[in-house]
Formats: structure tokens, sequence, C-alpha cells
């Protein structure tokens, strides 16, 4: 994406600790029929605050915040991840997920070409396995129901074999083991992919490419993605995606834009609402709120958050009155699992904090938290 070039200071987000973690961020399901049914709020959880990395390229951590009632943040420790940053932004969306049963934390290491497992545990986090990412320069990851699977940027650094997706089994005590046949090309070798996400149901597998196509592969009951479809893209340079519901599907793109699709079970896109403008310049960052009904795109080139509405048929528009200003440029996003609070990641090392009106979804400035390190990647709200 073009903001990435000017962008490559972009900070390094902490993850969250977590004993019960109930309150996944929910931006990587897709899906099949064509009747959507939201997908439910995550309930509340005794531990609340966010997770990012550090991508540093002298060791990659994790850094975990807790948040107190009135939406402030606390760092409460970081934890390595045994691989590499890159010290520099990524481009990208998904460098952290939480598995579905909340027990691990998955995290990419671009420096190091693999990815890691830390177990979510009283104490904090602690790693259980590391693993080669399949390809290089892995930038995004998603897991469902013990099938992970990786995207790697390996254009980025050269590789002659370009950009794959990747897949992996995980064990009950956090263990990656390599899923044989899963490694895929992209439809171009080197289309700068940004994000990967499962669809709830686990049949569906999306990815982006700035060079303008969605990638859809379906997977089958023993988690090897195939049947890749190209799917071109509404807007230009999509870049991140999430899942409003299992038949549809929102994107941001670099262009300042965002659009929504419809999703068959065979990884069909059909567009609802074509590059709606975001009002704002590179348009790079997306998340929705738990309950479906707003999803707000982080514009970095201009400063400021894109707040738009979703129909029940998954039309999207922009709210009047519905861009904010930032303090710094945003990049990743995340919404608490009640839906009170928006935590923004920038590329001057700090997480914003916004309430979002329950009425209206407009923000209002809350806590901005300074002192991350430059390259910071990836935000995972509970």
């Amino acid at each position: 994406m073009l903001v990435s070039r000017v962008i490559r200071t972009v900070l390094g987000l902490q993850c969250l600790l977590g004993f019960v973690l109930t309150g996944c961020s929910g931006i990587n399901k897709a899906g099949g029929s064509q009747t959507p049914s939201l997908i439910p709020s995550p309930a509340s959880t005794p531990f609340l605050g966010f997770f990012t990395m550090t991508n540093e390229a002298s060791g990659n951590r994790v850094v975990a915040y807790s948040r107190a009632p009135d939406g402030t943040l606390t760092q409460i420790g970081s934890f390595a991840t045994g691989g590499l940053g890159v010290g520099h932004g990524l481009e990208n969306q998904g460098a952290l997920a939480i598995t579905d049963d909340r027990k691990h934390l998955l995290v990419v290491n671009p420096g190091s070409d693999n990815v890691s497992a830390l177990q979510i545990t009283s104490q904090g986090l602690q790693l259980v396995s590391l693993a080669s990412s399949g390809g290089r320069f892995p930038v995004s990851i998603t897991e469902h129901a013990g099938v992970v699977y990786v995207l790697n940027r390996g254009s980025e650094v050269g590789d002659l074999t370009g950009d794959n997706i990747s897949g992996f089994t995980l064990g009950g005590q956090g263990e990656l083991n390599p899923l044989p046949h899963s490694t895929i090309a992209l439809t171009n070798p080197s289309g700068h992919p940004a994000d990967v996400g499962f669809s709830p149901d686990g049949t569906i597998i999306a990815v982006t490419e700035q060079a303008g196509v969605i990638d859809t592969y379906t997977v089958d009951t023993n988690g090897v993605a195939s049947s890749h479809r190209t799917n071109q893209s509404a807007g230009q340079r999509p870049f991140a995606l999430a899942f409003r519901s299992p038949s549809q599907l929102l994107v941001a793109e670099a262009a300042g834009t965002a659009s929504s699709y419809m999703v068959s079970n065979q990884g069909v896109l059909q567009t609802v609402s074509a590059a709606v403008s975001a009002q704002g310049a590179a348009s790079c960052w997306i998340v929705l709120t738990p309950d479906g009904s707003s999803a707000y795109v982080a514009n970095t080139g201009s400063k400021n958050i894109s707040s738009f509405t979703i129909a029940a048929g998954g039309s999207i528009a922009l709210r009047a009155n519905g861009v904010t200003a930032t303090q710094s440029s945003p990049l990743d996003l995340g919404i608490s699992s009640d839906g009170q609070y928006l935590n923004v990641l920038t590329v001057s090392g700090s997480i914003e904090v916004y309430r979002i009106a329950s009425a209206t979804a407009s923000l209002t400035p809350v806590q901005v938290v300074t002192g991350l390190p430059t390259g910071t990647n990836g935000l995972i709200a509970l």
C-alpha cells in the first residue's frame, strides 16, 4: 500500500495477557450461506485489555495491557516470541491471532521467517512452539478449530517462489506442525498481500492482495486449502478484511475507500457496496463492532478514522459527521469485547483510546499511551 513506504515507523503494539480470554476482535471470519447471521458478540471476560507485538529486529515481543472500566490502559508485561521482527512497518493486518478456544496466542516473526504459539496463563504468556512459516516474511496469521494458516510475503525479501499461504495443525499444548499439501501460491507472485482470514465455519480462507484481487480458497475436513479463486476487488488496493457474518465480508482499501461483499460457500464474492469513500487517505485497517452494526477504518495518510454503518444486507455507508481526527497517523485498530472502546495503534509509537457512543458510534478521546518501539505491529483487543 502507498502508506507503507511512508510509514516505515509503524509501531508494535502489545498483546494482552489473559486468564479467561473470551473476547476476540472477530475480524477474520467469512462465510458460506447467503442468509447472514451475525457472529455473536463475545462474552464478557474478567480480564480486559489487548495484545500487540514490538516487531523488534533484536527480538520480537508481545506486550500486554489491561483495561480499566473507564477504558484507560496499563501495561502489565512483555513476553518474548522466540523470533525476530524487522523494526519497521509490515503493511499488514492480523500479525497476531487468539485461537478459538482462547488458550493460545499466535504471532508472526517476519525477521526470522517463523511463527510462535504462546500459551495464555494466569501468569501471562509462555512460549510453547516455534515453527517455520512455510515461506518467507510472514505478515498475517489466522486460526480455526486447531488449523492455522500463515500469509507469507516472500516477494518482500526476494524469494523467487513468491507469496503464499501455508497451513499448520495446532495441538492441544500449542504445538505447531506443518499441514501436508497446504502451501499454496497466491494469484500474483508479488501482489503485496496484507491480510489472511478464516471463515467462521472454517470452510473458506480469504487473502487481500493490494495488486487488486481477493483470493479465496475452500478448506476440506482435513484443513487443506484448495479450489483457489481470484476475485477482482471492487476498490483499488484491497488491504484489510473483516467478516461481519458468515456470508458478509468488508474490505478496507488503501485508495481511501471500503467495499462490502456477499461470500458463497465456494468462495465467490459478489459486490454489495463498491469503493465507498472513507473521506480519508490510505484507508488500510478495518474493525467491526461486536454487534456488527458499525465498521471503523483507519486512514493513515490523513490522520483520521472513518465510521461506517452496516445494513442488514451488508451494504455500507459513511456516517454523517463520521470522520474523527486522530493525534497521530492511525494504523491497526481493536475494539473491546463490550464494544465500548476503540484502541488505535499509531505511527508515532502510541496507542490512542476512544470511547464509542452507543447511540451514534461517535468517538471521544480517553487516553494516549506512548513509548512503544518503532515498528510495533498488530492489535488484538479484548
